[in-house]
């Protein structure tokens, strides 16, 4: 944050315990404040009034806090952490902690485009601070370079899960939750945004940060919309790597896009851990990267992104401690039936389509891995042994040893690993990797073909809270 301006008339100077010194900025959620903690415990902070209040309804209150309350075990990687919160009467606030530096936002439009060392380090940086908020289970879902904030110490994320807490607490604002020029096509749609709405973000944040433009610019609010819906990106000054990377991470489906711990590994060079490049640069018309099967070793991949040293001395303590946090398969991009010991909420929502090429006729059948007469996208509705009713969505690779499962509706997502066929049915070991807090994390799934190879019915077994769950349902070819 930049220099505090001074207070203007009507401007509180006192919310809680904090002394207000100043103004740091004002948003659509309300006007951030430069204070200071009257009991010494914090120092200096940023303090944001909210617009609005809560009302009558405590349940509203309560929500708010919880939201507030998951943010705060962020580990502050690259972020500025939450501190306090104060829902009370009618002037709700926000205490985080105070980076002194202008946001991302401010410095490309004064100072022009970042690029070189400058760039790649804004990338680790801002790439880690995703890493950490996803850890904690938080999705910041307004991502975009006014909420990077350049500090003395290097890039700092501010606000996540600010939106999230807003939007389940039912305030009023006075403006709508998430930048539409940096919404993922999912939010756009109305869906619930997960994380991979947070690396779309992030890629056209990098793409503004190189040149100074966004990635689906147009001179109206509807034809900018259509183009982040339907149209390509311009990828501004990005080049080499660094370009295809954000690339893939502007796909249209958020499935096809990568996690932020890959995002952040491609970054650091980690070639063994790094997904492989799918042929797609946004477009529907391909499956999307699938992780490695457990104890799958590939050959390093070609066309990762290298950081300089430079850019690694920048935090080398932060990168070893964050890939240490993103080395196990739980995390940020998994999911699965039946939920933590719960059932399923059943909820509306839709799933999608990813337009697939069916295999050429007369293509020889992989000797090993899931056959290539299944690959593709499936999607369908789904019913659970307790009622409830939901969409899933089925990625499988031609040849791959494990597929892709999404639970949209549920925010969960896993990996499939191909067990092998038997008796005409496909077997699989689902593995929820993340939204383990609401879904099963581990069973078993066969896929049974019928309708000629156009349709597979998928049967889910499961336990979980010494409870057995089952879920069956047709998915069709996308």
């Amino acid at each position: 944050m930049s220099a505090a301006g001074t207070l203007r008339p009507g401007d509180p100077e006192r919310l809680g315990p904090y002394r207000l010194l100043g103004r740091l900025g004002e948003g659509g959620q309300g006007v951030v404040f430069l204070g200071e903690d009257g009991r010494g415990a914090h120092g200096r902070v940023a303090v944001k009034l909210l617009n609005g209040g809560f009302g009558p309804e405590t349940e509203a209150r309560s929500r708010f806090l919880r939201e507030l309350e998951t943010a705060k075990r962020v580990a502050e990687f690259c972020t500025a952490a939450i501190l306090d919160a104060d829902v009370a009467g009618d002037r709700p606030y926000i205490v985080s902690e105070f980076v002194d530096g202008p946001s991302l936002h401010r410095v490309v439009t004064t100072e022009g485009p970042r690029a070189g060392g400058a760039l790649e380090r804004l990338a680790v940086g801002t790439a880690t601070a995703l890493v950490a908020i996803h850890r904690a289970g938080v999705v910041h879902r307004d991502f975009k370079p006014h909420n990077v904030l350049l500090g003395p110490d290097g890039p700092r994320v501010i606000d996540f899960g600010v939106a999230r807490a807003l939007d389940t607490g039912t305030i009023t604002s006075g403006g709508a939750i998430g930048t539409p020029a940096y919404m993922a096509p999912e939010q756009l749609e109305g869906l619930r945004a997960g994380p991979a709405a947070d690396v779309f973000a992030w890629a056209g944040t990098m793409v503004f940060a190189s040149s100074g433009r966004l990635p689906f610019a147009a001179d109206t609010m509807p034809a900018m919309v259509g183009r982040i819906m339907h149209g390509e990106p311009d990828l501004g000054e990005l080049t080499g790597p660094l370009r295809d990377l954000a690339a893939r991470c502007l796909a249209k489906d958020p499935a096809a896009r990568p996690t932020a711990s890959e995002v952040l590994r491609a970054l650091l060079g980690d070639a063994e851990r790094a997904p492989v490049p799918p042929g797609s640069t946004g477009t529907r018309t391909a499956p999307p990267p699938v992780p490695p099967a457990p104890q799958d070793r590939r050959r390093p991949v070609t066309g990762v992104v290298a950081v300089s040293a430079a850019v690694v001395a920048v935090s080398a303590a932060v990168v070893v401690t964050v890939l240490a946090l993103s080395r196990g398969d739980g995390g940020e991009d998994g999911g699965g039936p039946g939920a933590s010991g719960r059932p399923l909420a059943a909820t509306s929502g839709t799933t999608q389509p990813e337009s697939t090429p069916s295999p050429s006729p007369g293509t020889s059948e992989p000797e090993n891995g899931i056959p290539q007469r299944y690959a593709g996208a499936w999607t369908g509705r789904l019913t659970q042994n307790d009622g409830k009713v939901f969409s899933a969505r089925l990625v499988l690779p031609a040849g791959g040893a494990a597929g892709r499962i999404a639970y949209p509706e549920q925010n969960c997502t896993g990996t499939e690993t191909y067990l092998g066929e038997s008796g005409g049915a496909l077997r699989f070991r689902e593995r929820i990797t993340f939204g383990t807090q609401r879904c099963v994390d581990t069973g078993t799934v066969t896929l049974t073909p019928e309708a000629g190879g156009d349709r597979l019915m998928f049967r889910y077994v499961g336990r979980s809270g010494g409870r057995a769950w089952t879920v069956v349902g047709p998915l069709s070819r996308s």
